[in-house]
């Protein structure tokens, strides 16, 4: 499998296109391609998408979909269009599945899911959903309850802006414009590898959640204000945002209150409640924790070293990272792609996320992540 990724900033749709046109044909390793997919900023005009693309491209190998930030190897490319070029040198192919009605929780879209990923659970899967009115995280947690493929499942949440009533985080195949639900594309003959960078330490005080209604925490303990402990934390802190906290996002506790489970990022908070970027539930064992830049990228480098172990002349990489996680890093957010590239060797294509989708550490369920970075590596069998 031979891959390059390029990119372009020009506000007009059609003249990026044509621009990253350019750049690939002036390639000289790269000559054909079997599969195009781009990230491409919520700017750009929705339905001009498919058949900019076509016009451009004569092709209809391609999806696309929406993303605030995508990666084109170390660089981050804000507010812009990024193009992965595949070419398959073997018996590799993508296939690719789009289902609408995500919000709706439509039990027919589950079941073909389902379905889908069991016909092909030796095959390595890649899932880019919309946020679909915040029910995404759900649609996933019921995903994992069917007896489907952990181990080879990975992605995340497109990243785009509200205009009008609507959040642009779409997906685009074959003319189709997926605005409530999500594509996967599906590898056929290829090795792959994922490992999951954390780098927050909890910290503190353990919680029960005792009161919880979906991305809210009321209560803990015996009947204690969450928000009121929250809010201590934010005393004293001039021109406060709760952007502030994304630096202390809760820790989940699997059972035992031993081992990390996934992360939650706070989004808001009144005098009753306490809201995240994902799920919370009544019983769960939860600890606030702290992530320092250093880490987060040290975390990132244990990844990468876990990563090569398993696959160590990928042909491509992936990264899953998290819009929040970016916001943490600061100035070193072109770090973590760095340090990727630097012990994989490969071109590394991605996106800062709105949320991430893979198994957990133990390799044991399927989860849906806030502040993490996903990384996955990939070579043609």
């Amino acid at each position: 499998m031979f891959c390059r990724v390029f990119h372009s900033l020009n506000p007009s749709l059609l003249q990026a296109m044509e621009e990253i046109k350019r750049q690939f044909q002036a390639d000289r390793q790269m000559d054909a391609f079997d599969f195009i997919l781009i990230a491409l900023s919520s700017r750009y005009p929705v339905w001009d998408v498919n058949e900019t693309v076509w016009q451009v491209f004569d092709t209809k190998q391609f999806a696309a979909f929406h993303a605030t930030d995508a990666f084109n190897n170390e660089e981050i490319v804000h507010h812009g269009v990024t193009a992965l070029f595949i070419k398959f040198e073997r018996q590799g192919r993508i296939e690719c599945f789009v289902q609408e009605g995500v919000s709706e929780n439509k039990k027919e879209v589950l079941e073909k899911t389902a379905r889908y990923l069991k016909e092909r659970e030796n095959a390595f899967h890649i899932i880019i959903a919309g946020h679909c009115k915040a029910q995404t995280a759900f649609f996933i947690e019921k995903l994992a309850q069917y007896d489907i493929p952990i181990k080879n499942l990975l992605g995340g949440i497109s990243s785009g802006e509200k205009v009008s009533d609507a959040l642009l985080t779409y997906q685009f195949y074959n003319g189709e414009v997926v605005q409530d639900g999500f594509m996967i594309l599906t590898f056929h003959h290829v090795k792959m590898a994922t490992s999951v960078a954390l780098g927050f330490e909890s910290v503190g005080v353990q919680y029960t959640v005792s009161k919880a209604k979906g991305y809210r925490i009321y209560r803990v303990d015996d009947n204690q204000s969450f928000a009121y402990t929250i809010e201590r934390l934010s005393r004293g802190i001039e021109n406060f945002k709760p952007e502030y906290l994304w630096y202390t996002p809760i820790v989940v506790l699997d059972e035992s209150s031993e081992n990390f489970l996934t992360l939650r990022t706070f989004k808001e908070q009144t005098d009753e409640w306490v809201e995240f970027f994902g799920p919370v539930k009544e019983g769960q064992k939860i600890r606030l924790s702290y992530g320092e830049k250093e880490n987060l990228l040290s975390a990132d480098a244990k990844s990468a070293t876990a990563l090569a172990a398993q696959l160590p002349e990928p042909d491509l990489l992936f990264n899953f990272s998290c819009i929040a996680r970016q916001y943490v890093l600061e100035e070193m957010q072109t770090e973590e792609n760095r340090i990727y590239r630097n012990f994989l060797h490969a071109p590394l294509f991605g996106f800062f996320t709105f949320g991430e989708i893979g198994h957990d550490p133990s390799r044991r369920s399927l989860q849906y992540y806030n502040e993490t970075s996903l990384l996955t590596g990939m070579t043609e069998l």
